[in-house]
């Protein structure tokens, strides 16, 4: 999970928003579901594996526990706590599809959520909701790619839209895990993100480009103009099979988030409604 390149203005978003992953749009006509939770039951379904500590450093500084994520109203919460566990000053959750469920391009992947903030500065300083998939055959990051659909840092408005990728992976004389690292992605500042529910998604296509979604609102895109060679079966583009992660990171030191500080004000509540994933039938 990192930065990008540019800054789109203000996003007007409206209610009544079609859905990029409604299967019933004739759009998909040549999608169907492959996964869905809307959180409707009293616990975590076992489409989920809940990460207990710092798998591959989903949290960053932060000990994931299980029971920081519950579902709770019809909604899946997690909840972010200073609190000393294993090491660590702070404790939240990470949940993902690994091992359960990964979907290969093309697909649609659909988030609705209400992201943890403040209008005060500070109150939020050091803290890193996210959704984002990674692939399942992975040896060293980020050779098979990392497609990040959503990541907000600080408690700002800005929603980051990413996707990662190694552009030496098929060097001659390869160093394990140290091969390089290049991303590209958008940016739009949601006014609402911290108050109101909104869906964040991403259509990966089968010619290895990302069009990224807010509310069914294309953000922008990512693809060969854009980023020279990472386009069609190039060992950039995204082709493995991708599974799900939701959670919320805590950063104690760094530029991107801030560090957190004494004014950052716990506990945290990060809010998914929905998650929805449409493949070609």
């Amino acid at each position: 999970m990192k930065f990008l390149l540019c800054l789109l203005p203000l996003l007007t978003l409206t209610d009544g928003y079609t859905s990029i992953c409604d299967e019933s749009a004739s759009y998909n006509d040549q999608f169907s579901v492959l996964f869905h939770d809307a959180f409707d039951g009293e616990t975590l379904s076992d489409q989920w594996v809940i990460t207990e500590g710092n798998e591959l450093g989903q949290l960053r500084d932060t000990w994931g526990t299980k029971e920081n994520i519950n579902v709770v109203d019809g909604k899946l919460t997690i909840t972010t706590k200073r609190e000393h566990s294993n090491g660590y000053n702070f404790t939240s959750g990470a949940l993902t599809t690994k091992d359960r469920q990964s979907f290969s391009p093309p697909f649609k992947a659909c988030v609705s959520a209400q992201l943890p903030g403040s209008n005060i500065a500070g109150e939020m300083d050091g803290i890193w909701p996210a959704h984002w998939m990674m692939p399942n055959n992975i040896s060293c990051w980020p050779d098979a790619g990392e497609i990040d659909i959503m990541e907000q840092i600080d408690g700002v408005k800005t929603i980051y839209s990413t996707y990662h990728w190694n552009p030496e992976k098929e060097d001659e004389n390869p160093t394990p895990c140290d091969n390089g690292h290049d991303h590209a992605g958008v940016n739009a500042w949601v006014e609402t993100s911290l108050t109101e529910f909104h869906e964040y998604a991403v259509y990966a296509d089968d010619n290895g480009v990302l069009t990224y979604y807010i509310d069914g609102d294309e953000i922008g895109k990512i693809d060969g103009e854009s980023k020279g060679e990472m386009q069609g079966t190039t060992p950039e583009a995204p082709t493995d099979a991708f599974y799900i992660i939701l959670n919320t990171a805590v950063s104690e030191g760094g530029v991107w988030p801030k560090a957190v500080s004494d004014k950052t004000v716990f506990p945290i509540v990060h809010h998914v409604d929905d998650v929805k994933v449409l493949g070609s039938k």
